[in-house]
């Protein structure tokens, strides 16, 4: 058998040795990448979770940040409704200024994407004069209805 002088994983030829995983039969997922912030990324494998593919199915339909949104709200709440907007624990205090500032993010991400409408229709409108249309009433029917 020829082998690559330099290939350090196997005396088999690289050529061969990577055919031969092509022939093996494809597996479940058992891996997910999903990316939360540009250069984070959360693994999900066999060696972080007891069921990985179960996992992989909960996060496709509500992400991490979506789950820590919502127990964040929650949690919000009953702290209020237990020790008032200035609880006198650090923790408690800390937790609450947390959720401010992101809260705040939020708010700020949400403002920007909107400001950024008017660039965006003015594009389609110079390439689809049909969609700009649509979409222009669209929004005008939105902001009716508020």
């Amino acid at each position: 058998m020829a082998t690559t002088p330099g290939f350090p994983l196997s005396l088999m030829d690289p050529t061969l040795w990577l055919r031969s995983w092509a022939t093996l039969p494809p597996f479940a997922l058992n891996y997910l990448d999903q990316p939360i912030l540009p250069g984070w990324t959360f693994n999900i494998n066999s060696n972080n979770s007891s069921s990985p593919q179960t996992e992989a199915q909960v996060v496709a339909k509500h992400s991490y940040g979506r789950q820590l949104g919502r127990m964040a709200d929650v949690l919000e709440l009953l702290v209020v409704e237990r020790y008032g907007k200035a609880p006198q624990e650090k923790k408690l205090t800390d937790f609450l200024s947390m959720k401010h500032e992101i809260d705040d993010v939020k708010r700020e991400a949400a403002a920007a994407r909107l400001e950024q409408i008017p660039k965006d229709l003015a594009l389609i409108k110079m390439h689809d004069e049909q969609q700009y249309t649509r979409l222009r009433e669209a929004l005008l029917q939105a902001l009716r209805s508020e």
